[in-house]
Order: C-alpha cells, then structure tokens, then sequence
C-alpha cells in the first residue's frame, strides 16, 4: 500500500499528542508534513549493490524500516539549525519521530535488479531536498510565515539527513542461474 495523507497523519497525531503536542494547530502540522512527505518519497531514488546469481530479479515490495534513534537525532540537529531550543522542541520532534517511522513503514520499497537473478542487494538512496515540500505542505494548511518555514526546513534537514545516511538489506527474487554475480539494482519508494 502506497505511503498516502490519511496514512501520515494517522501516524503523527496520536505521537504527537503522546508528547504532549495537543495545541489546536498540532493536526494542521501533522498535515502539513503528510502533504510534502507524500510528493517527496516517490521523488527518492533507490540504488542498490547487489550479490548473487545471474539472471533478472526483482527485490520487494518491502516496507521501509527508518530506525527511529537515526531519525531523532536527525531531526534534533535540524531543530537545532534553524533555532528550535526551546523546552517542548525535543518532544515535539520525539513525536514527529515516532510518527514518522510509523509513516514510512506503510510505505514500500520497490526494486528491480537486471543482473541479479537471486540473491541479496544493499539499498541506498538518493533523495531530493524535501525542504521546497514540506514549506508547500506547510502553506497548504495555512501554515505561513517564518516559523512554520522554518519548521519545514528543519524537518527536511532532518529527512534529508536520515536518508543520506540510511541503508537497507534488499531480498533478490527471481530468474537464476548457477553463476554467480555481482551488479546493481535501482527502484523507488511506492
């Protein structure tokens, strides 16, 4: 199932609101970063190395696993960038963490591998700044002005980060032979 807007939201809210983030604006951020996450992951690009046998396979579709400790500590050292120090910010950023992880699981890691017939890939991707998304899912909602573009920023500084640095195991299946091989794969975020 594709990552969607409900499916983000359903996510962040109730670990938001687990954080303490009940203020009347908490679901209008909630949507706002569904919105940019939703035009941003099918943007991202999944490069894999793959081992094996020859042939032609296929990897997934598999969830996306983000370990939350990476993406918390992403997503500080972006509020920590753009000046959110303030008492509440690591527990709002908790809650967007928690959320988030949550969020990327319902999306899907889809992969195609042209010389890997069975075997194991190692996926790493390549992402666009989500920043310009997230400002634009921001001011969908009516959230403008400084703060909320900064608040947009430094969630994509953290999201940028995150995905910089993630890597994930790919599963290959498919046609075989008995030689074995080596290659690379590509696919995305569905």
């Amino acid at each position: 199932m594709p990552v969607t807007i409900p499916g983000i939201v359903g996510a962040l809210v109730p670990n938001m609101a687990a954080t303490g983030q009940l203020g009347s604006k908490m679901p209008d951020l909630a949507t706002g970063i569904a919105n940019g996450l939703v035009k941003w992951l099918p943007s991202v690009t999944v490069i894999t190395v793959d081992s094996g046998s020859l042939g032609v396979g296929s990897g997934g579709p598999m969830p996306l696993v983000v370990p939350q400790p990476q993406l918390y500590a992403a997503l500080m050292a972006g509020d920590a960038a753009f000046g959110f120090f303030g008492p509440m910010s690591p527990l709002l950023t908790l809650g967007v963490a928690n959320g988030l992880v949550l969020a990327f699981a319902q999306a899907l890691i889809k992969t195609t591998h042209p010389g890997i017939g069975a075997g194991s890939g190692v996926a790493t991707f390549q992402a666009p700044d989500p920043i310009p998304l997230l400002i634009e899912g921001f001011a969908a909602v009516g959230l403008n002005g400084d703060g909320p573009t900064k608040k947009a920023s430094a969630i994509g500084t953290g999201l940028a980060a995150t995905f910089a640095s993630l890597v994930v195991p790919i599963p290959i299946v498919g046609s075989a032979s008995p030689a074995g091989g080596a290659g690379a794969g590509f696919g995305q975020i569905i």
